[in-house]
């Protein structure tokens, strides 16, 4: 599950260099869905939905890698109109359908074991997640509300990276009564 959270800083968590034309992404997004396809195969023996995530996850690695190499060499979709707009609201759909899907196999494991892994939380901080999200998109054509928008995205990202990371070190921790 590590490899999913990191996955998840990566692709949630942007920052970018801009010089002349082009933008360095200095925490690419591909990256980061390389590192969730580990994680992924890692975690499909304890729920199906893991193994269901890994198509949309391979498809958008490929997708934000050409992003990023667009950016790179200086022909990026930014300000591109509509097919920017459809591209942006495709790619956020599909990266919040991965995340429900871990969301949904984080709770399959909660149920499966008797353990606590904080999904009902975890979940909770999803749907705020992608709400927010689509608020994002319908917003953006109001610059006040757009920055509003992004600002709280990114805490709430990062509410959600807290509440993943409590899920995964408590499924890291032993049992009560696990031997040595």
């Amino acid at each position: 599950m590590n490899n999913i959270w990191i996955g998840f800083i990566f692709i949630f968590l942007d920052f970018n260099l801009d010089i002349n034309a082009s933008r360095i992404g200095l925490i690419p997004d591909f990256v980061g869905y390389i590192l969730m396809l580990r994680g992924l195969a890692e975690m499909a023996q304890e729920s199906p939905r893991f193994e269901q995530a890994r198509p949309y996850a391979v498809g958008m690695t490929i997708y934000t890698a050409m992003l990023y190499a667009l950016d790179l060499f200086g022909f990026s979709f930014a300000g591109g109109g509509y097919l920017a707009y459809l591209l942006g609201l495709a790619s956020t759909a599909i990266s919040l359908f991965i995340s429900y899907l871990i969301v949904m196999g984080v709770r399959d494991i909660e149920n499966q074991t008797g353990r606590s892994l904080r999904s009902e939380p975890l979940y909770s901080a999803w749907k705020v997640m992608a709400v927010l999200s689509a608020a994002l998109y319908i917003l953006i054509l109001i610059p006040v509300l757009g920055i509003l928008c992004l600002i709280l995205g990114f805490i709430i990202y990062i509410f959600f990276l807290y509440s993943f990371n409590q899920s995964k070190n408590l499924y890291y921790q032993r049992p009560l009564g696990a031997g040595v």
